[in-house]
């Protein structure tokens, strides 16, 4: 059975056994083949097939090199082992995409030889946790020639919707993984790119010129750059569309400029205000449930003694909260989800005072908002707590400004949300902070001027205490 490419000999050692949707390339050695990705599981025949009308059979192929664990790349090769006995190579980060255990995790900068070819494997995550890149000599006409691939150009998965999958997940880091795996291969040089989708290095023009030109149309030395900046560019533009798009518009401790600050009341007025996420605060009570509420003290809005540590629940519920005349009492975290998880709405929890991590990670995951929620502090400390207790919860730090040596600590604590004043908000630090991978949401937005000038900047979200104003400036 052949698929709808004729399999073919591209330069050199290498040439395309895979199907027009699922690039599968062989690297001919001494020894026997080096098959770079096996294609799906439905294509198995396929390349089975096209490796006989090029003369091998199945037993040639010795290593699969698997440049990421998504199905159309990695999806063939638990049962092309099976058949070749070859030994499947691939990253360990993408274990979790793959139905079967390789025989080898690949590391930075391996070489992986067989016969005379050897592949250099580089670590370039991005469009996976686990991607790697494939670079390797080719022989044409007595010329030699680097060839390469990249191993996940598509910037699809980097899609919030995608990444905030219950099944997927992911880190909004890798956006910024992705961006250092683009700097990184620019240093390479290459003058046959091949794909992993045969659209990514225009494999049917190719094909269809090499029949009637004197020059192997493969050999471009400009197409690699190329195809980085055009991946570049994509990315950059799914970010600027989605800071429109996906734009969370949080009432601050609800509605908090006309009601009282972090009650029902507050919470739901700030919905019917417009609002697509709510901000609160969580602190502790005395016997160890969390709550909602800002202040240490009590007073300025209860104007009780004291601070929530000190007094239990049941005591909590005899004080009330006030403004202009209004008043509400102090819910639970639990009977804020309770109200709300099943909304089409964001939360952003922080963490007040301390203690709260176990009981926020909890509840969080008890009413599956988990997908649909950052918890923020200003204490980088309680982040890392936190993300130690629940590895895959969003964070985000809250601080004035940031410094460099604050997006390095971010990067390392895996914190991927940026909270900054919105007086220090420019167009160009929300790029350089975009291109590091982090979502950018600004608080203390005081006036529309700030709120206009924060929007413009093209930051992802915003606190604000009148979301009815900024859903008016964003038309959602």
């Amino acid at each position: 059975m052949l698929g709808d490419t004729a399999p073919f000999r591209i330069a050199g050692n290498l040439y395309f056994v895979g199907t027009h949707a699922k690039s599968c390339h062989v690297l001919a050695t001494s020894r026997g083949l080096i098959m770079i990705d096996s294609g799906g599981i439905d294509t198995v025949d396929a390349i089975l097939g096209s490796l006989g009308t090029l003369g091998f059979s199945p037993s040639d192929v010795k290593i699969i090199l698997l440049s990421h664990g998504h199905p159309d790349h990695a999806g063939g090769a638990g049962r092309l082992r099976e058949i070749t006995g070859a030994e499947i190579y691939m990253g360990e980060d993408d274990l979790k995409y793959v139905g079967f255990v390789p025989d080898h995790f690949l590391s930075d900068g391996d070489e992986i030889a067989l016969g005379d070819t050897v592949v250099s494997c580089l670590f370039t995550p991005g469009h996976t946790e686990g991607t790697f890149s494939f670079f390797f000599n080719l022989v044409e006409n007595g010329m030699t020639y680097r060839a390469g691939m990249f191993g996940g150009s598509g910037g699809n998965q980097l899609k919030k919707p995608y990444m905030n999958r219950p099944d997927r997940r992911v880190s909004y880091l890798m956006r910024g993984a992705f961006f250092k795996t683009l700097d990184r291969l620019e240093e390479e040089h290459v003058d046959i790119m091949i794909g992993n989708h045969t659209w990514q290095n225009d494999q049917d023009r190719k094909y269809e010129r090499m029949f009637d030109s004197p020059e192997n149309p493969f050999i471009d030395p400009t197409e690699w750059q190329k195809h980085l900046d055009k991946t570049r560019e994509a990315m950059q533009a799914i970010i600027r569309e989605e800071s429109k798009t996906e734009f969370v518009n949080y009432a601050h401790r609800g509605a908090s400029e006309t009601r009282p600050e972090n009650t029902m009341t507050a919470f739901y007025e700030g919905v019917a205000l417009g609002a697509n996420g709510i901000e609160t605060d969580v602190q502790m009570t005395l016997d160890g449930v969390p709550v909602l509420f800002h202040d240490d003290a009590l007073l300025r809005v209860t104007g009780e003694p004291g601070s929530i540590g000190d007094y239990t629940l049941a005591e909590l519920r005899k004080f009330t909260v006030k403004k202009d005349g209004m008043v509400d009492r102090i819910p639970t975290l639990e009977e804020f989800l309770a109200a709300f998880s099943w909304r089409d709405i964001t939360f952003a929890i922080e963490l007040k005072g301390e203690g709260a991590e176990q009981a926020v990670a909890d509840l969080v995951y008890r009413y599956g908002v988990d997908c649909k929620c950052v918890v923020t502090s200003f204490v980088l400390e309680r982040l890392r707590r936190i993300r130690a207790i629940a590895p895959g919860l969003r964070t985000g730090w809250l601080k004035k400004d940031f410094a460099d040596e604050d997006l390095r600590a971010m990067e390392a604590a895996g914190v991927d949300e940026l909270c900054p004043r919105a007086e220090n908000v420019t167009p160009e630090r929300v790029e350089e902070w975009h291109a590091r991978g982090f979502n950018v949401r600004p608080w203390a937005v005081t006036d529309d001027e700030l709120m206009r000038s924060a929007y413009a900047a093209g930051v992802d979200g915003m606190t604000v205490n009148f979301p009815d104003r900024l859903a008016a400036l964003t038309g959602k």
